[in-house]
């Protein structure tokens, strides 16, 4: 996990990160890989979590300074643990099961939205500045938004040091959700990734390489207009490709570029990739094509299968250039702010309450994400589904930052519409990509 100490001397180095957050809460918004669960716009009081019931409650500053044994906790709205779902109801049972093994600490839940007026990134930058006494001892925030909250000192650098709690076998992605320059800021909570998902009884066997798919001659659906270009992006590291950063720019791979751009033109003119993925901005879009026949396959974030589990359709890994399967991942962080060593220690017990195993396990399965582990996943009681993910989770790549992906992003969706509806060459929009690349600045 990816961890940075901060002290801010400065309301202008708040102002500063304002700035910076709203590019990166721009990001989130369009990510859809986050996005499958509604969000609410206001952030909404929850009650706090005893040994034996769920008491309502605010803090105060005062109180919070009074009454150290509170845990204060931050979470997205689609992990509210009083959200009357399987996997809230999960959470809040861990809770208590923290408060009874340590009867001494209380914990109250705060629930944030994620991106608007008091957001969880505006909460926290806020709280820092003028009433630190109400910082939560941790909170959980998505991977896009780790760099932004560490590089303006909002969440410091984690030590788990030989905690067996925090030994498990996490995936390499999983791992790498945590990491902002090097350095390990948090504890990897739940993820997503990419994955072909189709019917089941009119496919016997899947293609495993992208040839293939233009091959047998079978539409195969993807948002082409979705912002971040993402199956755009996950084709060109594919194929190699990479990003390079400078003061300045982003420098883009042009050999992968046009082999990427290619691989679009020949699916758009096999009309393996139909006209209509022009029009598509969603992965429901594509995820529905499936189940109405319009698409034999479909790309999609595992959690649009895992959610509904419908009869008849499974998923699978996507298709490669070769042997190697390949995928993109996203996910969640427990981070914590900056705080006194010594209560530090106890908001690391509770985390390692929110990353055992057999927890994990149930509640991954009931919330249909991705576990970080291994251990969990194995675990899983649908052990057909969790042997598929294993093997798309041994294989997945943490996707790009969000300063690349703001700016790469709506330039591969562009790209991408324009092979689909072929309006240009291949070679004409892999250039233009490369000059917007070079005359645009890069923004911090």
């Amino acid at each position: 996990m990816k961890k940075r100490v901060f002290r801010s001397a400065a309301l202008f180095l708040t102002l500063a990160f304002f700035a910076t957050s709203t590019g990166c809460q721009q990001l989130l918004a369009e990510i859809p890989f986050l996005q499958r669960t509604p969000l609410v716009t206001q952030p909404t009081a929850v009650p706090q979590v005893t040994p034996t019931d769920v008491i309502e409650g605010t803090e105060t500053p005062a109180l919070a300074e009074e009454e150290s044994s509170e845990i204060i906790i931050w979470l997205p709205p689609e992990f509210n643990p009083e959200n009357g779902s399987v996997e809230g109801q999960l959470l809040k049972q861990q809770l208590q099961a923290f408060g009874e093994d340590n009867p001494e600490v209380t914990i109250a839940v705060r629930v944030k939205a994620l991106t608007g007026p008091g957001g969880l990134l505006d909460s926290l930058s806020a709280a820092t500045l003028a009433a630190p006494a109400v910082l939560p001892g941790l909170l959980i925030l998505p991977h896009t938004d780790l760099a932004a909250a560490a590089s303006s000192g909002l969440i410091v650098p984690v030590e788990v040091g030989e905690n067996p709690a925090f030994q498990a076998d996490n995936f390499k992605f999983a791992q790498d959700l945590t990491l902002v320059n090097d350095l390990n800021y948090g504890l990897p909570f739940a993820a997503d990734l990419l994955c072909m998902a189709y019917q089941s009884q009119q496919v016997v066997y899947p293609p495993v390489l992208w040839q293939e798919v233009i091959q047998l001659d079978k539409i195969l659906a993807f948002p082409a207009a979705e912002a971040q270009g993402l199956t755009t992006l996950l084709i060109y590291l594919e194929k190699g490709g990479e990003f390079t950063q400078n003061d300045k720019q982003i420098i883009i791979d042009e050999e992968a570029l046009q082999q990427t751009l290619m691989f679009l033109a020949e699916g758009a003119n096999a009309d393996v990739f139909p006209y209509w993925l022009a029009d598509s901005t969603s992965f429901d879009e594509s995820w529905q094509a499936v189940l109405d026949a319009r698409a034999t396959y479909a790309v999609i974030p595992a959690s649009q299968y895992l959610s509904e589990l419908p009869a008849n359709t499974t998923i699978t890994s996507l298709p490669s250039f070769n042997d190697e399967r390949f995928s993109l991942a996203e996910g969640w962080v427990l981070a914590f702010p900056p705080s006194s060593p010594e209560r530090f220690e106890l908001y690391l017990q509770l985390a390692a309450y929110l990353v055992e195993p057999e927890f994990q396990a149930k509640w991954t399965e009931s919330a249909g994400l991705l576990p970080v582990s291994s251990t969990a996943l194995g675990l899983w009681k649908n052990s057909e589904v969790s042997g598929i993910l294993l093997e798309m989770a041994e294989s997945a790549r943490v996707s790009p930052p969000a300063q690349i992906m703001t700016r790469v992003g709506p330039l591969f969706a562009q790209a991408t519409i324009e092979m689909i509806r072929k309006q240009t060459t291949y070679i004409e929009s892999a250039n233009k990509i490369i000059k917007s690349l070079a005359e645009g600045p890069l923004e911090n």
